[in-house]
C-alpha cells in the first residue's frame, strides 16, 4: 500500500512442508496460524506480556477477515507487517499483511477486531473491560502514527452475499 506509515514488523518464517496442501501451496488454515502468531507478536509490541495478563486482562478476537491474494509455496520466506487502525479503552482494530520474500504486494491480509477482557469477580465469567497502561498508551501511539494514511478500500468491508 502506497504512502503508508512504518508498520510493525510482527513475524517472519520459512513455510514448512507440513503447511502445504494438495494444491501445492499454503493451506488455508495456516494463514490463520501465521496471522495468529504475528498478532501475538503485535500485542507484545504494545506491552502485552504475562505480567499484564495476570494483572490487567487479555484480548479475545471477536471478528476477523482474511483475504487470500496470492499463492504461497513451500520454503517461501514470509513475513507480516501490522498497523493499528483503531483503539479505544475496550477495543483494538488492526490490519496485518502477509508478504513473500521481496514481493512488494501482500499475499494475504487479515483485519481483526479484538476486545479487551478482564476476569470476572468471584467466579463470574470474563467480561469486556478497559485496557490499562502501558498497552493502552502504546496502542494509541501506534494508532496515531498509523492513521496518517487513507485506509485501503477493503478495510471495514464484509464478505459479499450471493443473494
Amino acid at each position: 500500500m502506497a504512502d503508508m506509515p512504518e508498520p510493525i514488523r510482527c513475524w517472519s518464517s520459512k513455510v514448512p512442508h507440513e503447511w502445504i496442501d494438495y494444491n501445492n501451496h499454503l493451506t488455508e488454515g495456516y494463514y490463520g496460524v501465521i496471522f495468529g502468531y504475528s498478532g501475538d507478536m503485535l500485542l507484545e509490541e504494545l506491552g502485552f506480556d504475562a505480567s499484564y495478563r495476570e494483572k490487567s486482562g487479555t484480548f479475545y478476537t471477536v471478528e476477523s477477515r482474511v483475504r487470500f491474494l496470492r499463492e504461497v509455496h513451500v520454503e517461501a520466506d514470509v513475513f507480516v507487517k501490522g498497523w493499528v487502525l483503531g483503539c479505544d479503552e475496550k477495543r483494538l482494530h488492526w490490519l496485518q499483511e502477509l508478504y513473500v520474500g521481496g514481493n512488494s504486494e501482500p499475499a494475504a491480509t487479515q483485519e481483526a477486531l479484538l476486545l479487551h477482557v478482564i476476569q470476572g469477580k468471584d467466579g463470574e465469567s470474563p467480561k469486556v473491560g478497559p485496557m490499562q497502561d502501558p498497552v493502552l498508551t502504546i496502542a494509541r501511539n501506534f494508532m496515531d502514527k498509523h492513521l496518517s494514511f487513507e485506509f485501503p478500500d477493503f478495510v471495514g468491508q464484509s464478505i459479499r452475499s450471493l443473494r
